[in-house]
Protein backbone atom coordinates (compact mmCIF):
# COMPACT_ATOMS: atom_id res chain seq x y z
CA UNK A 1 0.00 0.00 0.00
CA UNK A 2 2.93 2.06 0.76
CA UNK A 3 3.99 1.96 -3.15
CA UNK A 4 0.45 3.36 -4.15
CA UNK A 5 0.74 6.45 -1.85
CA UNK A 6 4.35 7.35 -2.04
CA UNK A 7 5.80 10.28 -4.01
CA UNK A 8 9.27 9.59 -2.50
CA UNK A 9 11.74 10.75 -5.62
CA UNK A 10 14.10 8.46 -3.92
CA UNK A 11 12.31 5.39 -4.12
CA UNK A 12 11.18 6.30 -7.57
CA UNK A 13 14.92 6.76 -8.42
CA UNK A 14 16.29 3.63 -7.25
CA UNK A 15 13.38 1.27 -8.65
CA UNK A 16 14.50 3.11 -12.08
CA UNK A 17 17.99 2.02 -11.95
CA UNK A 18 16.84 -1.68 -11.25
CA UNK A 19 15.07 -1.30 -14.19
CA UNK A 20 17.62 0.12 -16.19
CA UNK A 21 20.11 -2.61 -14.81
CA UNK A 22 17.50 -5.39 -15.81
CA UNK A 23 16.77 -4.04 -19.05
CA UNK A 24 20.50 -4.05 -20.36
CA UNK A 25 21.29 -7.75 -18.69
CA UNK A 26 17.58 -8.61 -20.38
CA UNK A 27 19.02 -7.68 -23.76
CA UNK A 28 22.16 -8.88 -23.99
CA UNK A 29 20.50 -12.81 -22.49
CA UNK A 30 17.66 -12.03 -24.71
CA UNK A 31 19.82 -11.81 -28.17
CA UNK A 32 21.32 -15.05 -28.37
CA UNK A 33 18.45 -16.95 -27.33
CA UNK A 34 15.99 -15.28 -30.71
CA UNK A 35 18.73 -16.05 -32.57
CA UNK A 36 18.92 -19.58 -31.70
CA UNK A 37 15.28 -20.16 -31.98
CA UNK A 38 14.49 -17.82 -35.07
CA UNK A 39 17.83 -18.70 -36.97
CA UNK A 40 19.51 -15.21 -38.65
CA UNK A 41 17.00 -14.20 -41.25
CA UNK A 42 14.24 -14.46 -39.24
CA UNK A 43 15.67 -12.28 -36.38
CA UNK A 44 16.58 -9.99 -39.37
CA UNK A 45 13.30 -9.74 -40.69
CA UNK A 46 12.03 -8.99 -36.86
CA UNK A 47 14.72 -6.00 -36.40
CA UNK A 48 14.47 -4.67 -40.30
CA UNK A 49 10.22 -4.78 -40.00
CA UNK A 50 10.96 -2.79 -36.35
CA UNK A 51 12.99 -0.13 -37.64
CA UNK A 52 10.59 0.83 -39.91
CA UNK A 53 7.12 0.65 -37.52
CA UNK A 54 9.20 2.82 -34.88
CA UNK A 55 9.32 6.01 -37.27
CA UNK A 56 5.56 6.32 -36.59
CA UNK A 57 6.43 6.16 -32.71
CA UNK A 58 7.48 9.94 -33.76
CA UNK A 59 4.19 10.86 -33.87
CA UNK A 60 3.95 10.13 -29.80
CA UNK A 61 4.44 14.15 -30.20
CA UNK A 62 5.58 13.82 -26.35
CA UNK A 63 1.56 13.25 -24.91
CA UNK A 64 3.04 12.07 -21.48
CA UNK A 65 5.73 14.98 -21.16
CA UNK A 66 2.41 17.32 -22.03
CA UNK A 67 0.15 15.49 -19.25
CA UNK A 68 3.24 16.11 -16.60
CA UNK A 69 3.48 20.01 -17.44
CA UNK A 70 -0.18 20.87 -17.71
CA UNK A 71 -1.88 18.62 -14.97
CA UNK A 72 1.01 19.56 -12.98
CA UNK A 73 0.34 23.17 -13.62
CA UNK A 74 -3.16 23.00 -12.53
CA UNK A 75 -2.69 21.45 -9.58
CA UNK A 76 -0.63 23.76 -8.10
CA UNK A 77 -3.44 26.33 -8.50
CA UNK A 78 -5.55 23.53 -7.36
CA UNK A 79 -8.15 24.44 -10.21
CA UNK A 80 -9.87 20.70 -10.29
CA UNK A 81 -12.14 21.88 -13.13
CA UNK A 82 -9.15 23.28 -15.41
CA UNK A 83 -7.77 19.84 -14.68
CA UNK A 84 -10.41 17.57 -15.45
CA UNK A 85 -11.18 20.10 -18.90
CA UNK A 86 -7.43 19.64 -19.92
CA UNK A 87 -7.27 16.21 -19.65
CA UNK A 88 -10.52 15.55 -21.73
CA UNK A 89 -8.66 17.97 -23.98
CA UNK A 90 -5.96 15.68 -23.94
CA UNK A 91 -7.91 12.81 -24.63
CA UNK A 92 -9.27 14.38 -27.96
CA UNK A 93 -5.72 15.11 -29.37
CA UNK A 94 -4.97 11.72 -27.77
CA UNK A 95 -7.49 9.98 -30.06
CA UNK A 96 -6.55 11.57 -32.82
CA UNK A 97 -2.73 10.42 -32.71
CA UNK A 98 -3.99 6.95 -32.44
CA UNK A 99 -5.73 7.31 -35.59
CA UNK A 100 -3.30 9.33 -37.35
CA UNK A 101 -0.62 6.62 -36.11
CA UNK A 102 -3.18 3.53 -37.43
CA UNK A 103 -3.75 5.46 -40.98
CA UNK A 104 0.31 5.42 -41.49
CA UNK A 105 1.00 2.40 -40.06
CA UNK A 106 -1.45 0.82 -42.98
CA UNK A 107 -0.58 2.33 -45.52
CA UNK A 108 2.99 1.50 -44.81
CA UNK A 109 1.74 -2.21 -44.49
CA UNK A 110 0.46 -1.98 -47.45
CA UNK A 111 3.35 -0.82 -49.21
CA UNK A 112 5.95 -3.03 -47.24
CA UNK A 113 6.76 -4.91 -50.84
CA UNK A 114 7.79 -1.35 -52.31
CA UNK A 115 10.14 -0.59 -49.14
CA UNK A 116 11.83 -4.45 -49.32
CA UNK A 117 11.70 -5.70 -52.52
CA UNK A 118 14.39 -8.31 -52.13
CA UNK A 119 11.84 -10.86 -49.55
CA UNK A 120 10.35 -13.97 -50.41
CA UNK A 121 6.49 -14.42 -50.58
CA UNK A 122 6.44 -15.93 -46.42
CA UNK A 123 8.75 -13.27 -45.61
CA UNK A 124 5.93 -10.90 -46.53
CA UNK A 125 3.16 -12.42 -45.22
CA UNK A 126 5.36 -12.24 -41.59
CA UNK A 127 6.00 -9.12 -42.22
CA UNK A 128 2.44 -7.55 -42.78
CA UNK A 129 1.52 -9.73 -40.00
CA UNK A 130 3.76 -8.52 -37.50
CA UNK A 131 3.48 -4.95 -38.91
CA UNK A 132 -0.25 -4.91 -37.86
CA UNK A 133 0.42 -6.11 -34.46
CA UNK A 134 3.14 -3.35 -33.94
CA UNK A 135 0.45 -0.98 -34.79
CA UNK A 136 -1.57 -2.44 -31.82
CA UNK A 137 1.63 -2.23 -30.06
CA UNK A 138 2.48 1.71 -30.80
CA UNK A 139 -1.31 2.86 -29.96
CA UNK A 140 -1.73 1.06 -26.57
CA UNK A 141 1.65 3.01 -26.47
CA UNK A 142 0.13 6.08 -26.56
CA UNK A 143 -2.87 5.41 -24.87
CA UNK A 144 -0.30 4.55 -21.50
CA UNK A 145 1.86 7.07 -21.95
CA UNK A 146 -1.34 9.35 -21.58
CA UNK A 147 -2.76 7.59 -18.12
CA UNK A 148 1.09 7.47 -17.17
CA UNK A 149 1.15 11.40 -17.90
CA UNK A 150 -1.46 11.34 -14.90
CA UNK A 151 0.38 9.39 -12.76
CA UNK A 152 3.48 11.39 -13.03
CA UNK A 153 2.47 14.60 -12.79
CA UNK A 154 0.93 13.14 -9.10
CA UNK A 155 4.21 12.48 -8.28
CA UNK A 156 3.85 8.48 -7.64
CA UNK A 157 7.49 7.93 -9.57
CA UNK A 158 7.69 4.69 -6.99
CA UNK A 159 4.44 2.94 -8.44
CA UNK A 160 4.97 3.72 -12.05
CA UNK A 161 8.48 2.76 -11.89
CA UNK A 162 7.79 -0.13 -10.22
CA UNK A 163 4.95 -0.88 -12.89
CA UNK A 164 7.91 -0.71 -15.58
CA UNK A 165 10.26 -3.19 -13.96
CA UNK A 166 7.46 -5.68 -13.94
CA UNK A 167 6.54 -5.01 -17.42
CA UNK A 168 9.98 -5.65 -18.00
CA UNK A 169 10.23 -8.87 -16.13
CA UNK A 170 7.08 -10.05 -17.80
CA UNK A 171 8.19 -9.07 -21.63
CA UNK A 172 11.18 -11.09 -21.01
CA UNK A 173 9.74 -13.66 -19.62
CA UNK A 174 6.70 -14.11 -21.91
CA UNK A 175 8.78 -13.57 -25.60
CA UNK A 176 11.45 -16.86 -24.15
CA UNK A 177 7.44 -18.44 -24.03
CA UNK A 178 6.47 -17.87 -27.01
CA UNK A 179 9.57 -18.11 -28.83
CA UNK A 180 10.30 -21.46 -27.09
CA UNK A 181 6.51 -22.88 -28.43
CA UNK A 182 7.56 -22.29 -32.11
CA UNK A 183 5.78 -18.81 -32.65
CA UNK A 184 8.49 -16.68 -34.30
CA UNK A 185 8.69 -13.15 -34.76
CA UNK A 186 5.35 -13.12 -34.23
CA UNK A 187 5.84 -13.97 -30.77
CA UNK A 188 8.32 -11.31 -29.75
CA UNK A 189 5.66 -8.59 -31.26
CA UNK A 190 2.81 -10.42 -29.09
CA UNK A 191 4.36 -10.43 -26.02
CA UNK A 192 5.21 -7.21 -25.90
CA UNK A 193 1.93 -6.32 -26.93
CA UNK A 194 0.14 -8.05 -24.76
CA UNK A 195 2.39 -6.61 -21.73
CA UNK A 196 1.77 -3.64 -22.63
CA UNK A 197 -2.00 -3.99 -22.78
CA UNK A 198 -1.86 -5.32 -19.13
CA UNK A 199 -0.05 -2.06 -18.11
CA UNK A 200 -2.22 0.21 -19.75
CA UNK A 201 -5.30 -1.51 -17.54
CA UNK A 202 -2.88 -1.18 -14.02
CA UNK A 203 -2.38 2.17 -14.74
CA UNK A 204 -6.07 3.17 -15.50
CA UNK A 205 -7.44 1.28 -12.63
CA UNK A 206 -4.42 3.46 -10.51
CA UNK A 207 -5.56 6.59 -11.54
CA UNK A 208 -9.44 5.94 -11.49
CA UNK A 209 -9.55 4.20 -7.69
CA UNK A 210 -6.31 5.26 -6.13
CA UNK A 211 -5.95 8.74 -7.71
CA UNK A 212 -9.71 9.38 -8.41
CA UNK A 213 -8.73 10.75 -11.43
CA UNK A 214 -11.56 12.23 -13.45
CA UNK A 215 -12.17 13.78 -16.82
CA UNK A 216 -14.94 16.30 -17.76
CA UNK A 217 -14.91 18.31 -21.09
CA UNK A 218 -16.00 21.79 -19.88
CA UNK A 219 -15.18 23.71 -23.09
CA UNK A 220 -12.48 23.86 -25.78
CA UNK A 221 -9.66 26.34 -24.53
CA UNK A 222 -8.11 27.46 -27.55
CA UNK A 223 -5.62 29.40 -25.84
CA UNK A 224 -4.77 25.94 -23.98
CA UNK A 225 -4.80 23.90 -27.23
CA UNK A 226 -1.99 26.44 -28.73
CA UNK A 227 0.42 26.23 -26.43
CA UNK A 228 -0.12 22.28 -25.63
CA UNK A 229 0.36 22.11 -29.73
CA UNK A 230 3.50 24.26 -29.46
CA UNK A 231 4.81 21.97 -26.76
CA UNK A 232 3.85 18.85 -29.10
CA UNK A 233 5.58 20.28 -32.15
CA UNK A 234 8.67 21.01 -30.09
CA UNK A 235 8.84 17.06 -28.83
CA UNK A 236 8.14 16.00 -32.58
CA UNK A 237 11.02 18.16 -33.73
CA UNK A 238 13.67 17.29 -31.17
CA UNK A 239 12.32 13.26 -32.11
CA UNK A 240 13.37 13.98 -35.82
CA UNK A 241 16.37 16.15 -34.67
CA UNK A 242 17.67 13.35 -32.24
CA UNK A 243 16.69 10.65 -34.60
CA UNK A 244 18.56 12.21 -37.67
CA UNK A 245 21.94 12.74 -35.06
CA UNK A 246 22.12 8.91 -34.34
CA UNK A 247 22.13 7.93 -38.16
CA UNK A 248 23.73 11.24 -39.62
CA UNK A 249 27.71 9.48 -38.88
CA UNK A 250 26.48 5.54 -39.48
CA UNK A 251 25.33 7.23 -43.12
CA UNK A 252 27.88 9.17 -44.31
CA UNK A 253 30.28 6.65 -43.18
CA UNK A 254 28.23 4.11 -45.20
CA UNK A 255 27.94 5.88 -48.19
CA UNK A 256 32.41 7.33 -47.73
CA UNK A 257 33.93 4.57 -46.26
CA UNK A 258 33.89 1.11 -45.73
CA UNK A 259 31.51 -1.01 -44.10
CA UNK A 260 33.93 -2.06 -40.97
CA UNK A 261 34.11 1.62 -39.95
CA UNK A 262 29.87 1.72 -39.76
CA UNK A 263 30.05 -1.64 -37.45
CA UNK A 264 33.21 0.32 -35.25
CA UNK A 265 31.52 3.38 -35.34
CA UNK A 266 28.06 1.60 -34.37
CA UNK A 267 29.77 -0.18 -31.13
CA UNK A 268 30.66 3.12 -30.26
CA UNK A 269 27.62 4.85 -30.85
CA UNK A 270 25.83 1.88 -28.77
CA UNK A 271 28.40 2.75 -25.52
CA UNK A 272 27.35 6.62 -26.24
CA UNK A 273 23.50 5.79 -25.14
CA UNK A 274 24.36 3.75 -22.32
CA UNK A 275 26.17 7.16 -21.08
CA UNK A 276 23.37 9.25 -21.88
CA UNK A 277 20.84 7.05 -20.42
CA UNK A 278 22.30 6.98 -16.83
CA UNK A 279 22.00 10.71 -16.12
CA UNK A 280 18.44 11.64 -18.04
CA UNK A 281 16.67 9.04 -15.69
CA UNK A 282 17.32 11.39 -12.97
CA UNK A 283 15.65 14.21 -14.54
CA UNK A 284 12.64 13.06 -15.17
CA UNK A 285 12.12 12.98 -11.62
CA UNK A 286 11.55 16.45 -11.14
CA UNK A 287 9.08 17.95 -13.94
CA UNK A 288 6.33 18.48 -11.24
CA UNK A 289 8.56 20.40 -9.04
CA UNK A 290 9.93 22.69 -11.73
CA UNK A 291 6.57 23.50 -12.84
CA UNK A 292 5.42 24.38 -9.45
CA UNK A 293 8.48 26.58 -9.18
CA UNK A 294 7.69 28.53 -11.91
CA UNK A 295 3.94 28.66 -11.02
CA UNK A 296 4.40 30.30 -7.64
CA UNK A 297 7.25 32.77 -9.50
CA UNK A 298 10.40 31.43 -7.45
CA UNK A 299 13.80 33.15 -8.33
CA UNK A 300 15.80 32.28 -10.83
CA UNK A 301 18.43 31.43 -8.51
CA UNK A 302 16.39 28.85 -7.19
CA UNK A 303 15.77 27.47 -10.28
CA UNK A 304 19.69 27.64 -10.71
CA UNK A 305 19.68 25.58 -7.56
CA UNK A 306 17.67 22.64 -8.62
CA UNK A 307 19.79 21.95 -11.73
CA UNK A 308 22.79 22.15 -9.29
CA UNK A 309 21.43 19.84 -6.98
CA UNK A 310 20.51 17.11 -9.30
CA UNK A 311 23.47 17.68 -11.61
CA UNK A 312 25.89 17.25 -8.84
CA UNK A 313 25.03 13.24 -9.09
CA UNK A 314 24.62 13.69 -12.91
CA UNK A 315 28.01 14.48 -12.67
CA UNK A 316 29.59 11.73 -10.65
CA UNK A 317 27.41 9.32 -12.69
CA UNK A 318 28.66 10.39 -16.04
CA UNK A 319 31.85 11.54 -14.44
CA UNK A 320 32.71 8.18 -13.23
CA UNK A 321 31.65 6.02 -16.51
CA UNK A 322 33.95 8.67 -18.34
CA UNK A 323 37.07 7.93 -16.44
CA UNK A 324 36.28 4.08 -15.62
CA UNK A 325 35.71 3.77 -19.62
CA UNK A 326 39.06 5.92 -20.14
CA UNK A 327 40.91 3.22 -17.79
CA UNK A 328 39.14 -0.16 -18.54
CA UNK A 329 37.28 0.48 -21.74
CA UNK A 330 39.74 -1.42 -23.97
CA UNK A 331 39.31 -4.43 -21.89
CA UNK A 332 35.12 -3.76 -22.15
CA UNK A 333 35.13 -4.21 -25.48
CA UNK A 334 37.46 -6.83 -25.73
CA UNK A 335 34.78 -8.97 -24.10
CA UNK A 336 31.96 -7.29 -25.81
CA UNK A 337 32.83 -7.67 -29.24
CA UNK A 338 36.18 -8.65 -29.88
CA UNK A 339 40.00 -6.51 -30.16
CA UNK A 340 39.15 -5.88 -33.85
CA UNK A 341 36.56 -2.80 -32.86
CA UNK A 342 39.27 -1.25 -30.24
CA UNK A 343 38.74 1.72 -32.31
CA UNK A 344 35.27 2.15 -30.50
CA UNK A 345 37.26 2.85 -27.24
CA UNK A 346 38.65 6.32 -28.97
CA UNK A 347 35.57 7.37 -30.98
CA UNK A 348 33.81 7.07 -27.79
CA UNK A 349 36.10 9.00 -25.88
CA UNK A 350 36.39 11.72 -28.50
CA UNK A 351 32.37 12.07 -28.05
CA UNK A 352 31.65 11.63 -24.53
CA UNK A 353 33.21 14.75 -22.80
CA UNK A 354 31.75 17.03 -25.41
CA UNK A 355 27.99 15.18 -24.57
CA UNK A 356 28.56 14.99 -20.98
CA UNK A 357 27.50 18.86 -20.16
CA UNK A 358 24.19 19.01 -21.66
CA UNK A 359 23.92 15.85 -19.62
CA UNK A 360 24.69 17.62 -16.58
CA UNK A 361 21.63 20.38 -17.16
CA UNK A 362 18.59 17.73 -18.07
CA UNK A 363 16.54 19.32 -15.35
CA UNK A 364 16.64 22.93 -17.60
CA UNK A 365 14.59 21.53 -20.09
CA UNK A 366 12.21 20.51 -17.43
CA UNK A 367 12.46 24.84 -16.80
CA UNK A 368 11.67 25.12 -20.27
CA UNK A 369 8.82 23.04 -20.75
CA UNK A 370 7.12 24.65 -17.61
CA UNK A 371 8.08 28.58 -19.34
CA UNK A 372 6.28 26.87 -22.64
CA UNK A 373 10.09 27.50 -24.69
CA UNK A 374 10.36 23.56 -25.32
CA UNK A 375 10.71 24.68 -29.53
CA UNK A 376 13.47 27.01 -28.53
CA UNK A 377 16.02 24.24 -27.21
CA UNK A 378 14.46 22.12 -30.49
CA UNK A 379 15.20 24.64 -32.98
CA UNK A 380 18.71 25.06 -31.15
CA UNK A 381 19.03 21.16 -31.70
CA UNK A 382 17.93 21.76 -35.31
CA UNK A 383 21.38 23.92 -35.68
CA UNK A 384 23.20 21.38 -33.95
CA UNK A 385 22.20 19.26 -36.68
CA UNK A 386 23.30 20.97 -39.50
CA UNK A 387 26.66 21.72 -38.04
CA UNK A 388 26.88 18.05 -37.16
CA UNK A 389 26.21 16.87 -40.65
CA UNK A 390 28.03 19.62 -42.41
CA UNK A 391 31.32 18.98 -39.69
CA UNK A 392 31.18 15.40 -40.77
CA UNK A 393 30.79 16.15 -44.25
CA UNK A 394 33.95 18.09 -44.50
CA UNK A 395 36.08 15.67 -42.08
CA UNK A 396 35.42 12.65 -43.43
CA UNK A 397 37.03 13.78 -46.98
CA UNK A 398 39.77 15.62 -44.73
CA UNK A 399 40.92 12.44 -42.24
CA UNK A 400 38.96 9.94 -43.13
CA UNK A 401 36.31 8.16 -40.94
CA UNK A 402 37.98 9.29 -37.69
CA UNK A 403 36.19 12.78 -38.83
CA UNK A 404 32.95 11.38 -37.70
CA UNK A 405 33.66 11.58 -33.73
CA UNK A 406 35.64 14.60 -34.17
CA UNK A 407 32.62 16.09 -36.04
CA UNK A 408 30.16 15.22 -34.30
CA UNK A 409 32.38 16.30 -31.16
CA UNK A 410 33.02 19.79 -32.62
CA UNK A 411 28.91 20.16 -33.36
CA UNK A 412 28.23 19.31 -29.74
CA UNK A 413 30.69 21.79 -28.89
CA UNK A 414 29.29 24.84 -30.68
CA UNK A 415 25.27 24.11 -29.80
CA UNK A 416 25.43 22.51 -26.20
CA UNK A 417 28.08 23.73 -24.78
CA UNK A 418 28.19 27.42 -26.43
CA UNK A 419 24.62 28.24 -28.26
CA UNK A 420 22.47 26.06 -25.76
CA UNK A 421 24.43 27.72 -22.30
CA UNK A 422 24.11 31.07 -23.65
CA UNK A 423 20.59 30.94 -24.13
CA UNK A 424 20.49 29.38 -20.16
CA UNK A 425 22.40 32.65 -19.39
CA UNK A 426 20.54 35.63 -21.72
CA UNK A 427 16.87 34.38 -22.02
CA UNK A 428 16.16 31.69 -19.53
CA UNK A 429 18.50 34.02 -17.07
CA UNK A 430 19.96 31.02 -15.31
CA UNK A 431 23.38 31.55 -13.33
CA UNK A 432 25.27 29.48 -15.72
CA UNK A 433 28.35 30.24 -14.39
CA UNK A 434 27.51 29.15 -10.54
CA UNK A 435 25.55 25.92 -12.12
CA UNK A 436 29.39 24.69 -13.45
CA UNK A 437 30.96 25.73 -10.73
CA UNK A 438 28.80 24.35 -7.95
CA UNK A 439 28.43 21.21 -10.04
CA UNK A 440 32.01 20.63 -10.91
CA UNK A 441 33.57 21.38 -7.01
CA UNK A 442 35.38 19.23 -5.47
CA UNK A 443 34.13 16.01 -7.78
CA UNK A 444 36.28 16.84 -10.42
CA UNK A 445 39.25 16.08 -8.09
CA UNK A 446 37.70 13.12 -6.57
CA UNK A 447 37.09 11.66 -9.99
CA UNK A 448 40.66 12.65 -11.40
CA UNK A 449 42.00 11.25 -8.01
CA UNK A 450 40.72 8.14 -8.31
CA UNK A 451 41.55 7.80 -12.37
CA UNK A 452 45.15 8.48 -10.98
CA UNK A 453 45.22 5.89 -7.85
CA UNK A 454 43.76 3.39 -10.26
CA UNK A 455 46.42 4.31 -13.38
CA UNK A 456 48.64 0.56 -11.99
CA UNK A 457 45.45 -1.60 -12.77
CA UNK A 458 46.63 -0.99 -16.39
CA UNK A 459 49.19 -3.48 -15.95
CA UNK A 460 46.92 -5.93 -15.05
CA UNK A 461 46.66 -7.02 -18.44
CA UNK A 462 44.53 -10.34 -17.65
CA UNK A 463 41.77 -10.17 -19.74
CA UNK A 464 38.29 -11.51 -18.47
CA UNK A 465 34.68 -10.65 -16.68
CA UNK A 466 36.04 -11.41 -13.34
CA UNK A 467 39.08 -9.55 -14.21
CA UNK A 468 37.41 -6.51 -14.82
CA UNK A 469 34.65 -6.67 -12.30
CA UNK A 470 37.26 -6.34 -10.07
CA UNK A 471 39.05 -3.65 -11.84
CA UNK A 472 35.83 -1.19 -12.24
CA UNK A 473 34.86 -1.87 -8.61
CA UNK A 474 38.08 -0.92 -7.23
CA UNK A 475 37.97 2.49 -9.08
CA UNK A 476 34.22 2.90 -7.56
CA UNK A 477 35.36 1.74 -4.24
CA UNK A 478 38.29 4.50 -4.29
CA UNK A 479 36.37 7.00 -5.72
CA UNK A 480 33.00 6.42 -2.88
CA UNK A 481 35.75 6.77 -0.42
CA UNK A 482 36.64 9.96 -1.62
CA UNK A 483 33.52 11.46 -2.29
CA UNK A 484 32.56 10.63 0.99
CA UNK A 485 35.17 12.22 2.66
CA UNK A 486 35.71 15.26 0.57
CA UNK A 487 33.70 15.33 -2.65
CA UNK A 488 29.94 15.27 -0.89
CA UNK A 489 28.13 18.29 1.11
CA UNK A 490 26.33 17.72 4.01
CA UNK A 491 22.93 16.69 2.67
CA UNK A 492 25.06 14.94 0.51
CA UNK A 493 25.93 12.42 2.89
CA UNK A 494 22.89 12.38 4.89
CA UNK A 495 21.22 11.10 1.34
CA UNK A 496 23.66 8.49 0.96
CA UNK A 497 23.35 7.53 4.94
CA UNK A 498 19.78 7.14 4.07
CA UNK A 499 20.55 5.16 0.93
CA UNK A 500 21.77 2.91 2.67
CA UNK A 501 20.01 2.60 6.18
CA UNK A 502 16.71 1.59 3.55
CA UNK A 503 19.31 -1.22 1.92
CA UNK A 504 20.27 -2.30 5.54
CA UNK A 505 16.30 -2.11 6.69
CA UNK A 506 15.45 -4.44 3.08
Amino acid sequence: MALLTSTSKKDGIIISYIALVFNTLSAILLTPILLKYLGVDEYGLYQMIYSVAHYILILDLGISTVMVRYISEFRVRKDKQGEKNFAAIAGVIMIVIMLVIVLVGGVINMNLENIYKNLSTEDYDLSHRMFSFMIAQFVITIANNYVKGIVLAYERFAFSNMVNLLKMFFAFGLTIVFVCVGMGAIGIVLANTLVLFIELLINLVFVIRILHFQIGLYFWDFLLVKAMTGLMLAMLLQSVVNHVNSVVDKTILGMTCAKTDVAVYSIAATIVTMFNTLPTILSAFFQPQTVKMVVNNVSKSELTDLVIRVGRWQFILVGAFLCAFFLFGRDFITLWVGEAMLDAWLIVLIIMPFNMIPLLQTVCISILNAYDKRMDRSLILLGITIIHIFCTVFLIRVIGPWGAPVGTAISYLIGYVFFMNLYYSKVIHLEVERMFLSIFKRIWACLLLASVVCLPLLYWTQIGIIYFICKVSVFCCILGVLLYLWGWNKSEKKLVRTFFAKLHFI
